[in-house]
């Protein structure tokens, strides 16, 4: 029975990879005389008591894979113990009242960090800084900004574009959608 160990291990390996299949727990004989199943553990995160089965049809001194299957073990469907109602919201209480500490910790240390930004103002006094006066002309009027070039008016027109097409203003294809609401 375990002649064929070694082939059945390199299925569940090619199938599921190496990190996968875990060590040998058992061969069974299936109801048919020439079928064999190897079951492996499994090592997949999430599955555990989990088998990873092998069915294998053997033939005198050859062997042929039929199946590679990940199936459940004897203890990885059952429910867990009942708990009474009572201890579990004892448990749900105990819960809520360490999360409310958590967050009165948080409050606390959100308070601290917001004295220190107020500290932090009261070392910086408006009367100490100092700004530099723009530069006048020798007319003793300011100098000109390259804001003074940008125009007051903004044209709005809705002009054609390379293709001769009028674009849609914003408005426009507002409007629009509104109309289509209303249907």
């Amino acid at each position: 029975m375990t002649r064929f160990l070694s082939q059945a291990r390199a299925a569940a390996v090619e199938s599921h990879g190496d990190g996968a299949v875990g060590d040998y727990i058992q061969t069974l004989q299936e109801a048919q005389d020439q079928m064999l199943a190897y079951q492996f553990a499994s090592k997949v995160k999430g599955y555990p008591d989990w088998l990873f089965t092998v069915l294998m049809f053997v033939d005198g001194d050859s062997a042929t894979v039929s199946e590679v299957l990940l199936l459940p073990g004897a203890s990885s469907l059952t429910a867990p113990s009942w708990v009474p109602w009572s201890e579990r919201l004892s448990d749900y209480k105990a819960l809520q009242a360490a999360l409310e500490a958590d967050a009165a910790l948080v409050a606390v240390e959100e308070n601290d960090v917001e004295d220190i930004d107020e500290d932090a103002e009261d070392v910086i006094d408006d009367d100490q800084l100092e700004f530099e006066e723009p530069a006048a002309e020798s007319n003793g009027q300011p100098a000109e900004s390259a804001l003074a070039d940008v125009p007051v008016e903004v044209d709005t027109k809705d002009e054609p574009d390379d293709s001769g097409v009028e674009s849609k203003g914003f408005f426009k294809w507002k409007g629009l959608g509104r109309k289509k609401k209303r249907k």
